[in-house]
């Protein structure tokens, strides 16, 4: 799939609440998913804090929470920040009487033992003889109540190179640690006088405190992060620790619970024991109900308990909570079904949706197993042979696999009766020929929430007005042009066959008879076809933009996506006068292919529990999910995507400096020297969009092996080694061997 994305790159494809815990009376609900099997779980407790401002910079301390906000005032055009502190146990901030000035901004905040806040902040000069971005940094200490102890300038310790300050932190004995999170290092003794400083080598990733008071840093090693120690004495990093948790290229690094430290990292928190370097995971943050994007602070409290403070922020809601997590044993919650997830990797929407659905559902609970979050490729083909060898999970992201070799496995659901049965949602309501594009036999093997439209633009004058061409129809305007006419930019060899094999597979592949055609000529005139283009490109920053260059005939076509009016609105505006999404050249059909929007959904025909499962796999087809900011692209319900083109064609306004009202841009897009703006849209625009969704008569998948075959066997054809013909029949061979191995 990585190969995949790289062709497709270089084509330039673009309240307080309280669970049902012992504390609120009753047997404790289980959070559990993948911690099902260990003797403890952590239980989680919230409390909804009233800050309704951004939160940031926040530190705990001796039972206290410490935090910067910000706001900004749309009337006055003013913003204003301020330092606040907050008992864990409570829900309303303090103000401490800490002066930030309005082009002051606060970078970050952390606290000594003896509860004193360190504070670096940063002013912007306004000057009209200085450049107004030019920034310098200051060093400001305040006891508990915000009184100040003293404030040191920066400045002198840095240079323009690192004039940035990404970590902050104070080791046992009051000393600070500062630094830009790349190269440097500053050690400043507890009153703020610069004592020294450290040269890393490496690009640092964190740094925190451990229990012992110790500073650390992670930083890359020669193949995976390390953590070292930060020897304020002598100036330099001391000893270095492997075997760091790093799952997701990300962590942030805590005290510990008894000793040593604990990492943050991705949906897990773990601790690390420097006397071992080993880590072990102590919770992960799916199981308890919370979504580690939303986390802005970690600290393990004085009874042992975990302590996260979280902020939800979205177009329909924001708000704070505390979460208090408490060890409990197993034994004393209450176990809901579980129902597995599979996918090679999680996006944000989903594991929010699995957060959801966990805290409200009370039969069953989703346990996600994401295969691929150390290694993509290996991931996705562990998960396909998980599902074809009768492993899978209940629910399957099919949005990294080959769904057609699934379904002629026999190893996907038919959703159709799950529809029929459902009280709630109607398969009338949904975009026909979208659904239809996952039918086989009159049986729906996946869902689609979201999709956008694959297709190639040219300029009606060159492609003419009709959807779908034949692979001989785009040889034919190629040769009608001038030589040196690029027909699209930045194609290559191998991109080109990628490309028009991907959208045109259905002529080569059935997968319903098993029959394949790759020693057809249609085939070998498609090799014959990318043979023309160049091995590789170089990228020349000087060259026309891609608008220019299509506007003045030098490009004829653009390979795109299509996911939204505006999109649309952007490529009339970039050719500049009538265009037609003709698509991919295919035998039959439009060749404009459905894509995924985020997610492909199935269900395991060998599931034992089918009704759970569907229980969360229509939640992303609910007119609550379909009409939120949570769809990117086109919705696949109706109702949804009616009130898109309504939205695309309502017109945005705003008072210019005149006083007058004036239409505002819905979007813009630069593309180099030529930057593209779009308004409202018109019914015009709209009806073309919806045209092409109507005629959008397939869906493209990527077969990682059919295509590594292909573009194997295809180099010697474009090195000049083979013919065609002799490269098209051992791609015949070995793909046939490969579908009828998999039928």
């Amino acid at each position: 799939m990585k190969k995949f994305y790289k062709k497709l790159t270089a084509l330039g494809m673009a309240a307080l609440m309280c669970v049902p815990t012992a504390a609120c009376g009753g047997k404790k609900e289980s959070n559990t998913s993948a911690n099902a099997t260990k003797d403890y779980v952590y239980v989680p407790e919230y409390k909804t804090v009233s800050e309704t401002s951004d939160i940031s910079n926040v530190v705990i301390n001796n039972n206290m929470i410490y935090y910067s906000v910000w706001d900004y005032d749309d009337a006055t055009q003013v913003s204003s920040a301020a330092i606040k502190t907050m008992e864990l146990g409570g829900t309303e901030g303090k103000t401490l009487p800490i002066e930030i000035g309005e082009n002051d901004n606060v970078y970050n905040i952390c606290t000594d033992n003896g509860g004193n806040l360190i504070i670096v902040m940063g002013t912007y000069n306004t000057s009209e003889d200085i450049d107004e971005y030019l920034q310098t940094y200051s060093l400001k200490k305040y006891d508990k109540d915000g009184t100040e102890l003293f404030t040191m300038d920066l400045s002198g310790m840095m240079s323009e190179d690192n004039a940035y300050i990404q970590y902050a932190c104070v080791d046992g004995d009051g000393n600070i640690y500062l630094s830009n999170g790349e190269n440097k290092i500053w050690l400043l003794d507890a009153q703020g006088n610069q004592v020294g400083s450290i040269d890393v080598t490496n690009y640092l990733q964190s740094m925190g405190v451990t229990k012992e008071g110790k500073v650390v840093v992670a930083t890359y090693g020669t193949e995976n992060i390390v953590l070292q120690d930060v020897d304020f004495a002598s100036k330099s990093l001391g000893a270095t620790y492997d075997n760091v948790p790093n799952p997701y290229g990300n962590l942030t690094i805590l005290k510990g619970i008894d000793k040593g430290c604990l990492i943050n990292s991705g949906n897990s928190l773990f601790n690390y024991d420097f006397d071992t370097q080993k880590s072990e995971e102590i919770l992960n943050w799916i199981d308890s109900d919370i979504d580690s994007d939303n986390i802005v602070a970690v600290s393990v409290l004085d009874d042992g308990r975990i302590f996260a403070l979280t902020r939800n922020n979205t177009e329909e809601n924001s708000s704070t909570e505390m979460v208090y997590l408490t060890k409990t044993a197993s034994s004393e919650v209450t176990q809901k079904t579980i129902i597995t997830y599979g996918t090679v990797y999680m996006s944000s929407r989903v594991r929010s949706e699995i957060i959801n659905f966990n805290k409200t559902n009370e039969k069953y609970r989703i346990q996600p197993k994401e295969y691929g979050s150390d290694d993509y490729e290996a991931g996705m083909a562990q998960m396909n042979s998980d599902i074809v060898s009768g492993n899978s999970p209940d629910i399957i992201d099919l949005s990294s696999g080959s769904t057609n070799l699934y379904i002629e496995k026999g190893v996907l659901e038919d959703l159709y009766p799950y529809f029929d049965n459902d009280t709630e949602l109607k398969k009338e309501d949904y975009v026909e020929n979208v659904l239809k594009a996952y039918e086989r036999d009159g049986k729906l093997y996946a869902i689609l929430p979201s999709f956008s439209l694959s297709t190639i633009i040219g300029k009606t004058a060159d492609v003419g007005d009709k959807q779908g061409w034949t692979l001989d129809d785009m040889i034919a305007l190629v040769n009608s042009k001038p030589e040196g006419t690029e027909v699209f930019q930045y194609a290559t060899k191998d991109s080109i066959l990628t490309i028009l094999c991907m959208y045109g597979m259905d002529q080569f592949v059935d997968w319903q008879t098993g029959k394949c055609s790759f020693d057809s000529d249609t085939f070998m005139k498609l090799l014959e076809f990318a043979n023309t283009f160049k091995s590789e490109f170089n990228y020349d920053e000087n060259e026309p933009s891609e608008v220019s260059k299509i506007r003045d005939g030098s490009l004829l076509l653009s390979l795109t996506d299509i996911g939204d009016v505006q999109t649309y609105q952007i490529y009339e505006t970039m050719f500049g006068e009538p265009i037609n999404c003709v698509g991919y050249p295919t035998q039959e059909g439009t060749g404009t292919a459905i894509s995924i929007g985020g997610i492909l959904l199935g269900i395991s025909s060998k599931s034992s529990n089918k009704e759970g499962a569907w229980e969360f796999v229509k939640r992303f087809l609910t007119s609550d999910y379909q009409n939120s900011s949570d769809v990117y692209s086109f919705p696949i319900l109706k109702t949804a995507l009616d009130a898109k083109f309504q939205e695309a064609m309502t017109p945005e306004y705003y008072v210019d400096e005149n006083g007058n009202q004036t239409e505002a841009t819905k979007t813009s897009w630069g593309f180099g020297d030529v930057n593209l703006e779009v308004y409202a849209a018109t019914q015009e625009q709209v009806d073309a969009v919806k045209s092409l969704i109507d005629s959008a008569d397939s869906a493209y998948e990527y077969n990682e092996e059919m295509f590594s075959i292909i573009t194997e066997e295809a180099a010697a054809f474009f090195a000049g080694q083979k013919d065609a013909k002799a490269v098209a029949d051992v791609i015949q061979s070995r793909v046939q061997i490969y579908v009828n191995e998999n039928k």
